[in-house]
């Protein structure tokens, strides 16, 4: 049996996983339509994903609020609940930093160029989008490689 259980979280849960970002001193919240993966480890959490589809009309789920407990880092924990999203909601954005880059290149996500920003940053996620650039001018919009299958052009 493996140490780490990876599973969903229901409205029930949605404290425990806020406060497991808490102490991890990440700020998250559910922001609409979402989903959320966790791994858990001897009864904690010690890694968390959303994945919110902000609108019932979005063809595009944001990932966000990908954290890991420090304590756990460098055991793939993070790669395995992209890789557990994906299965679940195969068009997916992100908007990480561009140091994080070659983290999410590995995990089948690819640097956005000007068209498909264009075509992903629909009404919902463009201001967002657009928000957060404001206040970190490094970040970058990053689309799974299954969304890059589905936009036109491609």
């Amino acid at each position: 049996m493996s140490k780490f259980t990876l599973t969903s979280i229901d409205k029930s849960d949605k404290k425990t996983v806020l406060r497991f970002y808490r102490q991890q001193h990440y700020s998250a919240r559910f922001i609409g339509y979402d989903k959320c993966y966790v791994i858990w480890h001897q009864q904690e959490i010690v890694a968390s994903v959303i994945i919110s589809n902000i609108h019932p009309d979005n063809p595009h789920a944001l990932l966000h609020a990908l954290v890991t407990n420090k304590a756990f880092y460098h055991q793939g924990l993070a790669s395995k609940l992209i890789k557990h999203a994906l299965e679940q909601t195969p068009s997916m954005i992100c908007f990480a930093n561009t140091s994080l880059s070659p983290f999410y290149l590995k995990n089948q996500f690819t640097i956005a160029n000007q068209r498909q920003q264009t075509e992903v940053l629909n009404p919902y996620l463009l201001p967002r989008f657009n928000s957060y650039q404001k206040k970190q001018p490094h970040l970058q919009l990053f689309i799974s490689n299954n969304t890059i299958n589905n936009i036109s052009g491609e």
